[in-house]
């Protein structure tokens, strides 16, 4: 399995400087948390040409492939505690993003749903997403971006 440049360059670097990192170097979790790291520092980047975060994106990502469903559904989905989703939902309402009405199903929940104006954000968005996980796959390499691709959404965090 090849590495990348820009992971060779890393620890050339590394290796110049005389740093060393142990048994980091069979530690998935380090190499993960430095993948998420740099992943969220370039799709934050990319979402801000229309105003939003992983965070926000993911909210609204979620809502238009679910119409109707509840942010207690949601916040379940995302792994958000539902003390957070209420201020979330509150920010993207505010911003006119998203609509919450009476549940059909249960009066007490709030079925969700995009507005106009955020479907036209949400399409925007994936078209930043599309390009950032481009980068994501040029960084990694293609074959190596599908297989963590695939490795990672089978994990169950329950």
């Amino acid at each position: 399995m090849a590495k990348s440049a820009g992971a060779r360059a890393q620890r050339d670097a590394r290796q110049d400087a005389g740093i060393g990192l142990g048994e980091l170097e069979n530690h998935l979790g380090y190499f993960v948390r430095r993948l998420q790291h740099w992943i969220f520092r370039d799709v934050n980047a990319a979402l801000a040409a229309v105003d939003l975060d992983v965070i926000s994106y993911s909210l609204l990502e979620t809502i238009a492939a679910n119409p109707g469903t509840t942010q207690i559904a949601v916040a379940g989905a995302l792994g958000i505690e539902r003390a957070r989703m209420v201020g979330l939902l509150d920010d993207l309402q505010q911003a006119g993003l998203i609509v919450r009405e009476r549940s059909e199903q249960d009066r007490r929940a709030h079925a969700l749903g995009l507005t106009p104006r955020g479907r036209l954000i949400l399409k925007k968005a994936n078209a930043q997403i599309s390009a950032h996980e481009k980068r994501v796959a040029r960084r990694l390499g293609a074959d190596n971006y599908r297989r963590a691709l695939a490795a990672l959404s089978q994990f169950e965090t329950d």
